[in-house]
């Protein structure tokens, strides 16, 4: 998984285009990567709004850091990982040059380098399905989080329209050209048995599809993209309390 990141950043591509013309890390690489990831994924930026300003805030897998840097605006006090050596070098570069806090480190997420009940909220968009032993990751989530804190994962929905077009099409389903090693799907009863630790799950559907559909993301109507999101979308937006 850590070669195939590093080969494969998260977010340079749209279906084997780059999303960028600017060499990575430069301020306009940063943002039409940034006008890509939350036109197409419009229920991102709720999310992340979500949470409480002044708290503490880890972001399991967080690429380049474009989660990271909204999450630091809005005023979120952040700490990183990621897998590979370029994510988090990128996102630390560009942290330092525009003198944002933030700390980022190169870790797996089966065994978080922190102490048991450091933060309040752990954010992982899009991350955990990747890993070897997700169930792991998100015991170690439960472990390093706070009483009555938050974790905040989004993991891929099988029962989704965007599950049924790969099945009947066959295309990957991260790179167009390279298998992604590992890319699990799950139901709803199955992330909350994984979030079985928790006090709380709450598990939600979104996201449809994004612009690797082409103009069929541009012409859908707001309203039944919303509608046939809550049922059949591709992301499991789950909010687990400890």
């Amino acid at each position: 998984m850590r070669d195939f990141w590093t080969r494969n950043v998260n977010a340079e591509r749209l279906r084997g285009q780059a999303v960028s013309r600017h060499e990575r890390g430069d301020p306009r690489y940063f943002a039409d990567l940034e006008a890509q990831r939350y036109r197409s994924h419009r229920h991102i930026m709720p999310w992340i709004r979500a949470m409480q300003s002044g708290r503490t805030v880890l972001e399991v897998g967080c690429g380049v850091g474009l989660d990271s840097y909204a999450m630091v605006q809005l005023g979120l006090n952040l700490t990183a990982i990621d897998l590979t050596e370029v994510g988090v070098t990128t996102a630390a570069r560009r942290f330092r040059r525009e003198s944002v806090p933030g700390r980022f480190l190169v870790s797996d997420a089966e065994q978080l380098p922190f102490t048991a009940a450091s933060f309040d909220y752990v954010y992982s968009f899009g991350v955990l399905h990747h890993a070897a032993d997700t169930a792991a990751c998100i015991r170690e989530v439960h472990r390093i989080l706070r009483p009555s804190g938050e974790a905040r994962l989004m993991l891929y929905h099988r029962h989704s329209l965007n599950e049924l077009v790969h099945r009947i099409t066959g295309a990957p389903l991260e790179e167009k050209e390279e298998l992604c090693p590992v890319v699990r799907r799950y139901t709803r009863a199955e992330a909350v048995a994984l979030c079985q630790n928790f006090s709380k799950v709450d598990v939600g559907v979104d996201h449809l599809f994004g612009e690797g559909y082409g103009p069929l993301f541009r012409l859908t109507p707001w309203w039944l993209y919303r509608a046939l999101s809550r049922t059949i979308g591709w992301h499991l937006m789950i909010l687990a309390v400890k």
